[in-house]
């Protein structure tokens, strides 16, 4: 077990400081360094302070199921936007939520009410929906409106998001591994419920605090900068799945251990393959994570056309949603040396097991259970051994 506990604002400033000149986050004419971006987050934070927001009651002086720290919810598309005000909110304490911008008014009252959202930053383009709501929200205090191309004005009393990312520093709090991780459910079977994880649990599940492979957590945050500075800045994610999906950012923190950069599509509306993977060639991306079918097979359809050079791709990974065997073939039969990667795991779970093909194409996934995790018999009277083709329980430890 290790013996240090991290929080997920100090796991990116320590490989901030590691490699500050390495590139972090690719979008559109954007190319931030973990440098830049880190001082982006840090004004953030410095914001998210002055205006009073952050942790009001210890971890240990709390039951399980209760939090003792402002919410804002991130009701934001994918970009920069979104991954720095999820590190800024760590960095004041501060627990960020994820909000789907597929929701209607009903479902944002619902959601921002049971989570008691302090603040929310979101896109212009759903300032309508936040100023329709607004009055029915009376824990809501803080706005920050990220612009985008819709223009839609300043909502009254919010602030614009690049006003504050160079807020000068007040008196910051420290972060520590008990404060909270929250991650709401989509609600598909009932209401959707936020699930608190405490940020030391979470990065050791399922955001790259276990190196892949390893049944051994990083013991440290020099173990973690050693990591980011051995990588050398090679590894590349195409960030395709929304960052408001658990899943996504998992993804984002585990290419972040390994001091590598987040690539995100021009277009965050709409998936247009061709163009995604002109993306990939040109940023030579090592990995591109799917959601099942409704991702991999216009992927795979574009593949096929032969007009894009992948030679620097190594894996695709697939969560949340199955992959069918013909577009899984598919996939092998137009790269043949990718590994394509199941991953198994739900926001109350973490990351639980895996699959990981390389070149026995056609041959049923046999996942492999991560270190906490086991597979038991329907009685729960014995563990499952690996190969046994029994019914069970996935349990994790």
């Amino acid at each position: 077990m290790t013996g240090v506990s991290f929080d997920l604002s100090s796991v990116f400033s320590t490989v901030a400081n590691t490699i500050p000149e390495h590139t972090a986050l690719v979008w559109r004419d954007l190319r931030l360094s973990y440098a830049q971006i880190n001082a982006r987050i840090d004004g953030v934070a410095h914001y998210l302070t002055s205006v009073g927001l952050g942790c009001h009651t210890e971890r240990d002086r709390l039951a399980g199921h209760e939090s003792g720290q402002d919410h804002i919810g991130l009701y934001l598309r994918n970009g920069n936007q979104y991954l720095e005000t999820m590190v800024a909110a760590y960095r004041a304490r501060v627990a960020p939520f994820n909000v789907s911008y597929r929701y209607v008014e009903d479902e944002l009252i619902y959601l921002l009410n049971d989570s008691k959202a302090t603040a929310l930053a979101y896109n212009a383009e759903f300032a309508p929906r936040v100023a329709a709501i607004r009055d029915q929200l009376p824990h809501l205090k803080v706005l920050i409106q990220v612009a985008d191309h819709t223009g839609n004005e300043l909502l009254p009393g919010a602030v614009d998001y690049e006003s504050v990312v160079s807020t000068p520093a007040p008196a910051m709090p420290t972060p520590t591994g008990d404060d909270l991780y929250i991650l709401y459910t989509g609600g598909t079977t009932g209401m959707p419920k936020g699930v608190l994880w405490r940020q030391h649990d979470i990065f050791v599940s399922a955001m790259g605090g276990r190196p892949f492979g390893s049944t051994e957590a990083l013991g440290s945050y020099a173990e973690l900068a050693e990591r980011a500075k051995a990588a050398g800045g090679a590894l590349k994610i195409l960030m395709l799945p929304p960052f408001m999906h658990g899943a996504a950012q998992w993804a984002a923190y585990n290419i972040i251990t390994m001091g590598g950069a987040i690539v995100i599509p021009d277009d965050v509306e709409k998936l247009r393959p061709a163009d995604i993977l002109e993306l990939a060639a040109r940023e030579k991306v090592s990995s591109i994570p799917v959601v099942g079918d409704a991702m991999a097979r216009p992927l795979i359809d574009e593949i096929e056309t032969g007009e894009h050079d992948l030679s620097g791709l190594i894996s695709i990974t697939n969560g949340g949603a199955p992959m069918s065997p013909t577009v899984r073939d598919r996939i092998r039969a137009a790269l043949p040396n990718l590994l394509l990667m199941d991953a198994v795991g739900s926001s109350e779970s973490g990351a639980q097991m895996s699959n990981v093909i390389g070149d026995d194409a056609g041959t049923s996934p046999v996942f492999t259970p991560g270190s906490d995790t086991a597979v038991v018999d329907l009685e729960f009277t014995r563990v499952l051994a690996p190969g046994t083709a029994r019914d069970g329980w996935r349990v994790a430890t």
